[in-house]
């Protein structure tokens, strides 16, 4: 009966030493991404991951108001900071916690202008900070729009 090796199965290059069919892919992946940004002239191999973002995002320190329902479905408000933005939603931190799927409506403190947005996820939580990815339902260009300040 023949033993199946599934993530170390062993074969003999031209040197005689063993070479993993992992290592094999990893190699061959590396060398079509260098093709890849050798024949769109990138600058770095982060230039040839693609962006699904439907519209560009910049940094922003927008100051928003976040009003919605916490865990026990108490209501919350609280101010906070959009940190990443673009006209289909962005990051902001909140202390509250908040589940994906869950609606939310934030007030631009800049141009006062109001939105609902569902959160998409959680990005990360430093200290007492969790970051929230949010997402309108539909785009709004000039939601983040801060020339007033």
């Amino acid at each position: 009966m023949e033993k199946v090796l599934l993530y170390r199965e062993r074969k003999e290059n031209s040197e005689g030493e063993g070479m993993s069919k992992i290592w094999d892919a990893l190699r061959e992946a590396e060398r079509l991404k260098n093709e890849r940004v050798a024949k769109e002239g990138l600058h770095n191999h982060l230039d040839a991951i693609s962006d699904r973002r439907s519209t560009n995002r910049f940094l922003a320190n927008t100051p928003v108001l976040v009003y919605g329902y916490g865990a026990t479905d108490d209501p919350f408000h609280e101010r906070t900071q959009a940190l990443s933005v673009n006209a289909s939603g962005g990051l902001i931190t909140l202390t509250s916690a908040v589940n994906p799927g869950q609606t939310l409506l934030l007030m631009n403190e800049a141009n006062m202008k109001e939105e609902k947005c569902t959160v998409v996820r959680q990005v990360s939580a430093h200290l007492d900070r969790i970051g929230v990815a949010v997402k309108f339902p539909h785009p709004v260009p000039d939601f983040w729009d801060t020339t007033g300040l």
